[in-house]
């Protein structure tokens, strides 16, 4: 399974970041809740500028995670939550 990330990242209704991956050249959003920004990464803000900002912070671990929950998945559309980074 090839899956790469495309950089596009959203904030949506301030509780999640939205992120594009490709799996085998389908595009995919995947996403990582609040709860794991601020659990996982220490994030303590609610605004889209924070969310954001610990989402660049830990891309790349974010990144990792998402790879193996959609490796596991099949490719299937992903939601993080803190569970995910054990």
């Amino acid at each position: 399974m090839t899956i790469e990330f495309s950089g596009r990242r959203e904030v949506i209704a301030a509780a999640r970041v939205a992120f594009e991956a490709q799996v085998n050249g389908r595009d995919v959003w995947c996403s990582v809740s609040l709860d794991a920004l601020n659990e996982r990464f220490g994030n303590s803000g609610t605004s889209s500028h924070d969310l954001v900002g610990a989402f660049e912070a830990h891309r790349t671990q974010i990144e990792r995670a998402a790879t193996r929950v959609l490796e596991r998945n099949g490719g299937a559309s992903v939601e993080l939550e803190p569970g995910d980074f054990n």
